[in-house]
């Protein structure tokens, strides 16, 4: 599975910045790519407060959580 990351920053603060990682299902890295774009748009649209600096694709790998 393919993981879109995106690293937004507040408008406001743009030193403050975080990854988000919303969820996409895809199987390549070319549909993440295609996909990607669009998802990042919509995101960017639903939280005005921030904007987008950079995004990638990578491969999920599961997280190890400790309970």
């Amino acid at each position: 599975m393919i993981e879109l990351v995106m690293v937004v920053c507040l408008t406001a603060v743009p030193a403050q910045c975080h990854e988000e990682r919303p969820m996409l299902a895809v199987q390549s890295v070319v549909a993440c790519a295609t996909q990607g774009q669009i998802l990042a748009a919509r995101w960017i649209s639903e939280h005005p407060a921030f904007t987008l600096s950079r995004w990638r694709c990578e491969v999920n790998r599961p997280r190890e959580e400790r309970i």
